[in-house]
């Protein structure tokens, strides 16, 4: 079967190796390259598979490379850390981006030369890896390559499932509907971990091999019985993603996941310890002055009063002044977010939003999170809530929080911890100003606070679990936009930008539309893709899961009222 690869997309991951965000290379992509063909690839030896099996981890979010901030930046920071509430932008990207929200086609491939970089490097391996005799490697693979697949579907939609898992990346492909991609996802994972369940069984001298592969190449779990977890966890984050357009199948599914047994740490890719390298965060906001904290980020964690917000964030770095020239803000006075979806200048001296509040260089060192512990707690807080299933909500919550406090080495002895979990609601006289533009001053949207009271209703309750888990998940935008996408909550700040011209003011963008520049690659969307989407190729067209939550406990239609700015 012929061996070829999307050439717009890998043209720009090429791209990004060689330039820096902003610069002009990175403007002028070349979409047809020709980037190789041939037989369906398999890994040939046990040293290939080890090093595509260690290369796979390193691309999942993108590190161990001198290119990786720039992959980092076009798979999540350039569009997907704003819509989350995290990130914003702060320049236009030579008017690429005129802003956060606009859609720029070849930005917005990023996420797909990410998901084509795992695909080369596990698809090989999990061909090969009954031949070599490595089937837990394989395994393992597998369930990176089912992270990838799940993120790619959860940006786009649809993608063609079956077509890309045979190496046909180049049109003509078919894609899939999500419900199907979901059905494969859980199928791949649960073979995944029956084979890693087997491990223990096996002769001592096949698990020595296996163990000095990990030894050396496993960077993100460091044991067998880990990736099990792991592959477990990823069921329950789909099981809790398809919550609310089919809730029986969820609830079986997370109870299958949990009862498997779920991650007991952290999965990360500790880039100081291993590389030598900062976050790849760290160079797109203290080197290259490309992103800044959101002012949704700024306004909630001020309204929780979170203690480890200083150890994330620098105060802002210059005087900042207004439109008219007067300093309305000192240097080093505040912790200052920008807010999404306004209208961006190029990244010069002139540039106000420059000085905004950037990650801190404490945060450069932390590792890069693939799965975090607190994540798997507060999904099971939700299963919880939902269906009384995964244990007590309380204690879950209660153990996310304590995870996200350990996140910055905040002991669960601290008294600090103890004061933030119990208070009982957010302090709602802090609203956020920009001293910039006082134009994109917003009263703050935030009220519940920390503590989970017997007389919260349970959208309360919900709200607060998501609201403590998107704290606890950053700076993973993917996971906080699905959902925001799939809640409605936290309540971040709604934006005043139509984005690709379908939203409407202060709607939030539900999807990343295909690049349809390429003639080939537009008539497969066209034949396959809008069918097995359901809607148009917009930014406002609903995925499959993201429907309004039957049991009444989400709010992810109140961007459809909520009225921008205020």
């Amino acid at each position: 079967m012929k061996r070829t690869i999307y050439s717009s997309v890998f043209a720009l991951a090429a791209a990004v190796t060689l330039v820096g965000c902003g610069d002009p290379l990175l403007d002028d992509l070349n979409s047809n390259i020709e980037v190789g063909s041939g037989d369906l690839s398999i890994a040939e030896t046990y040293e290939q598979a080890a090093g595509m099996f260690l290369t796979a981890q390193q691309k999942m979010h993108d590190v161990g490379a001198a290119n990786g901030p720039h992959v980092y930046q076009v798979q999540f920071n350039i569009h997907i850390d704003n819509y989350s509430g995290y990130m914003a932008g702060t320049q236009n990207f030579s008017g690429n981006l005129p802003s956060t929200y606009r859609y720029f086609a070849q930005y917005c491939d990023g996420p797909k030369a990410s998901f084509f970089n795992v695909a080369q490097a596990t698809l090989p391996v999990m061909r090969s890896a009954g031949q070599l005799n490595l089937r837990e490697i394989g395994a393992m693979c597998n369930i990176m390559y089912c992270f990838s697949a799940l993120e790619l579907s959860d940006v786009y939609g649809p993608f063609p499932w079956t077509d890309y898992k045979n190496d046909v990346q180049e049109p003509p492909v078919t894609y899939e509907p999500m419900d199907q991609i979901y059905d494969s996802l859980f199928v791949n994972l649960k073979d995944a971990g029956e084979v890693l369940k087997k491990f223990s069984s096996t002769s001592q001298e096949h698990q020595d091999t296996i163990n000095t592969i990990l030894a050396q190449y496993d960077k993100i779990c460091g044991n067998v019985d880990t990736w099990r977890q792991f592959a477990n966890s990823i069921r329950l984050r789909m099981a809790m993603r398809m919550s609310n357009v089919a809730p029986d199948r969820a609830k079986t599914e997370a109870e299958s996941a949990i009862n498997d047994g779920l991650i007991e740490k952290n999965i990360e890719y500790n880039t100081m310890a291993i590389n030598g390298t900062n976050h790849p965060l760290a160079f797109i906001s203290i080197l290259w002055n490309d992103t800044r904290m959101n002012a949704s980020l700024e306004n909630i964690m001020k309204r929780l009063k979170v203690p480890f917000m200083e150890k994330i964030f620098d105060k802002n770095s210059g005087d900042i002044r207004n439109e008219n020239g007067e300093i309305t803000m000192t240097a080093g006075s505040e912790i200052v977010g920008v807010p999404a979806g306004i209208q961006l200048t190029p990244r010069d001296d002139n540039n106000q939003y420059t000085k905004f509040s950037g990650v801190s260089s404490a945060f450069a060192n932390i590792p890069l999170a693939i799965f975090k512990l607190s994540e798997r707690y507060f999904l099971q807080a939700e299963a919880a809530l939902r269906w009384n299933i995964g244990g007590s909500l309380n204690t879950n919550y209660r153990d996310g929080i304590i995870a996200m406090f350990e996140d910055f080495d905040i002991d669960r002895s601290d008294p600090i911890l103890t004061e933030y979990r119990t208070q009982e609601s957010a302090d709602t006289s802090i609203d956020y100003v920009d001293p910039h533009n006082a134009r994109n001053n917003k009263k703050g949207l935030l009220t519940v606070g920390v503590a989970i009271s017997s007389s919260d209703d349970a959208r309360t309750k919900l709200e607060k679990i998501i609201t403590q888990k998107w704290l606890s998940m950053f700076p993973m935008g993917l996971e906080a936009w699905n959902d925001l996408r799939r809640t409605g909550f936290p309540r971040i700040f709604p934006v005043n930008d139509i984005g690709d011209g379908s939203l409407g003011n202060g709607r939030m963008i539900r999807r990343i539309p295909w690049n349809m520049t390429d003639a080939a690659a537009a008539q497969d969307v066209n034949t396959t893709g809008l069918q097995a989407l359901g809607g148009s190729n917009l930014m406002r067209t609903t995925l499959w899961w993201d429907v309004p939550d039957p049991s009444g406990l989400g709010d992810n239609r109140r961007w459809e009222t909520e009225a921008a700015g205020n």
